[in-house]
């Protein structure tokens, strides 16, 4: 599977991308980019800044048209969705969010439970349920009535990634979302992605810089520079040395250890 739209389709896909191409008006981002993600699949974009990575990403959530090319989510074009149906299908977590009218984090992951309700309604029993367990499962319950305005960076990031979770979606895409973490709430998340993929088989899409823990939770990787795609499959067929210093440009310098840790060789 690559970025020449030589793909193979497999009738269990979550996500084709079949020759897309997105640029501004003095700018392509890419061009012909193909690829195909299983339903159930783990999968981490891994590449330098500027590589296309959160262009490519907002494409598949929809926030982006391709110029040119076709995107189907579980074999149907992602035009013909509604926005409700797109919305109980595919869940994004960006970079990062501003807000502009200040709500607890409570009432903020329940905007992730919207796609379910009526016109109106505000919240049934069993969304405030699904609510209140996602909040215990990214460990942020005891922040449940505090306003978004005064969390920190990482506890914002948590409860962005709660609300996306409360959307019980069939597609998960997350943007960095472990920037601003301290180290054991990264492993947290990451965890609550894990089990969501093995036990619900949620497909997960995540852009992340940490190779160490890409390479401990993915089960596909997708290499990316400057609009191309490098390397994409199983984990343990393209995550190698040859493949990070070619996406990165590591020189001599850099030892790279299997797990994708990289540091100053002596």
């Amino acid at each position: 599977m690559t970025s020449s739209g030589d793909i193979s389709i497999r009738e269990e896909s979550a996500v084709t991308v079949e020759e897309i191409s997105f640029g501004y008006e003095r700018r392509r981002i890419f061009s012909g980019l193909s690829i195909d993600i299983g339903e159930g699949d783990f999968c981490t974009i891994l590449g330098p800044n500027g590589s296309g990575k959160t262009t490519l990403m907002k494409c598949i959530a929809g926030l982006l048209v391709p110029n040119e090319g076709q995107i189907t989510l579980f074999g149907k074009p992602l035009a013909e969705y509604s926005i409700r149906e797109k919305a109980r299908r595919v869940a994004y977590v960006p970079q990062s969010q501003s807000f502009v009218f200040d709500i607890s984090v409570f009432e903020y992951v329940m905007m992730g439970r919207n796609p379910y309700q009526k016109p109106w309604e505000t919240g049934t029993k069993a969304d405030r349920e699904v609510v209140e367990e996602t909040l215990r499962c990214c460990n942020i319950l005891k922040y449940r009535d505090t306003s978004l305005q005064s969390l920190s960076g990482g506890e914002l990031q948590r409860a962005m990634v709660a609300r996306a979770i409360a959307q019980d979606t069939d597609i998960i895409l997350l943007d960095e979302p472990l920037s601003n973490i301290d180290i054991t709430h990264k492993f947290e998340i990451m965890d609550i992605l894990r089990a969501m993929n093995a036990s619900r088989g949620v497909t997960v899409i995540t852009i992340l810089h940490d190779l160490t823990i890409a390479s401990h939770y993915s089960k596909q990787i997708l290499f990316m520079k400057e609009g191309e795609i490098l390397a994409y499959g199983d984990k343990d067929a393209v995550f190698d040395e040859r493949n990070v210093r070619k996406c990165f440009d590591l020189g001599s310098r850099y030892a790279v250890e299997k797990s994708g840790f990289v540091y100053l060789s002596e």
